[in-house]
């Protein structure tokens, strides 16, 4: 009788282990880190069993719809269920998108070599998703050069702007390498960032100006540009098929000198005086470090022949330097900014603790650094047109000649 219950208590721990590796088995096979998920059956008792535990999560004197109570003006209490609120927000939300999506500087835009330097962020902006533009970027010379003659010429060996000016430690050329790398990461991936095709271009001679002289003297990369934002001016359509009637723009950027992005910060001139003051009296201007090729970052020229050729221009401004030498980008407006306190008290609001070292000097020198009289002194005398020579040390003192 003992042997029999044992072997039955032995049979019963087997079987209660089998069942229990089987479920081990099935729940492994079906969760979410098994790499099998083309294979995984989600049963519908399953998919009941979690969805009425997921919703009848309440207690048993609650509401059948939650509801927000608020109160009114007059002390009345006015209560809104939640569905309507989450209505009106999913309402104000799509609203909200549909003004960005309208909202849209044109729909086919050539942005010119001048933009993708010194207006970055632009082409930052047109590429995000949920835009609606097309971007389309000029080859420049990197397969045909359209000459006078109606022919073309290969000219494998020429690069385009950002080639030639990418080259070297200059600003400009940091410029052209982070304009260059986010063509390389938008170009192929994102359809609406695109390169000129091989044949969309109008040939030079075909082009009617408003001036009959024109085109004799321009240059080969400012004619490639006005060629292709003249065909993509006339086929429109073909580029952007959706569209009744496609706005097609040429983006050029201006960094003038006089720009506030591009010119020094004075600290202390005259009201009359317009030239740029510079920290310490400089070197002699040296010209090893300029490219030669520095006049196609601007987009004067561009903009000039595609006036002439009846193609709508338009100049945007130039990236807004950040404190730290580079540009700013559009999410640097959005994030918080650090406000440090440097005037008196403690957070606790204690009593003002006065600095006897702080002079009224200080308090009126800001964010900026101040020149000591010496300084301004010695670069007043090196303005003078009388004064033959100035040496000076490195940190500014001035030698006896």
């Amino acid at each position: 009788m003992a042997e029999g219950k044992l072997a039955m208590s032995r049979a019963l721990g087997a079987a209660f282990l089998n069942h229990q590796v089987e479920q081990l088995e099935k729940s492994v096979s079906n969760s979410a880190a098994s790499g099998n998920w083309r294979d995984r059956k989600y049963t519908q008792a399953a998919y009941n069993g979690y969805t009425t535990a997921s919703t009848n999560r309440r207690p048993p004197n609650a509401p059948s719809k939650p509801v927000n109570v608020t109160r009114k003006k007059g002390g009345d209490i006015q209560v809104v269920p939640k569905e309507r609120e989450a209505t009106r927000s999913f309402d104000a939300g799509n609203r909200r998108k549909s003004e960005e999506a309208v909202e849209k500087d044109a729909d086919i835009i050539i942005v010119d070599a001048s933009v993708l330097i010194h207006a970055l962020n632009q082409v930052k902006k047109w590429s995000r998703n949920g835009r609606g533009e097309v971007v389309i970027v000029p080859l420049e010379g990197e397969i045909a050069a359209f000459t006078l003659s109606n022919y073309l010429a290969d000219i494998s060996e020429a690069l385009n702007t950002l080639d030639l000016l990418k080259k070297g430690s200059s600003a400009l050329a940091q410029k052209a390498r982070a304009a260059s790398r986010i063509l390389e990461a938008q170009v192929g991936t994102n359809p609406r960032i695109r390169v000129q095709r091989d044949d969309a271009f109008v040939l030079w001679d075909n082009i009617k100006f408003s001036d009959e002289k024109a085109g004799q003297a321009s240059p080969e990369w400012i004619r490639r540009t006005i060629c292709c934002a003249r065909w993509e001016a006339d086929n429109a359509g073909k580029t952007v098929p959706a569209a009744t009637q496609p706005k097609v723009i040429l983006a050029v950027c201006d960094p003038s000198p006089g720009s506030p992005q591009m010119s020094t910060l004075k600290l202390s001139a005259p009201e009359d005086d317009d030239s740029l003051l510079s920290p310490v009296p400089g070197p002699a201007p040296s010209h090893h470090n300029s490219n030669k090729h520095e006049p196609r970052s601007g987009g004067v020229q561009v903009a000039h022949w595609a006036a002439k050729a009846g193609i709508d221009i338009v100049k945007f401004e130039p990236t807004v330097q950040g404190n730290n030498g580079h540009a700013r980008s559009s999410s640097d407006e959005d994030r918080p900014k650090r406000i440090i306190n440097k005037g008196p008290g403690r957070r606790g609001g204690g009593a003002p603790q006065h600095n006897s070292h702080k002079s009224d000097g200080d308090k009126l020198r800001g964010g900026l650094v101040e020149r000591s009289p010496a300084v301004l002194a010695m670069m007043e005398m090196v303005k003078r047109t009388d004064n033959k020579a100035v040496r000076v040390l490195a940190r500014g003192e001035k030698l006896d000649p």
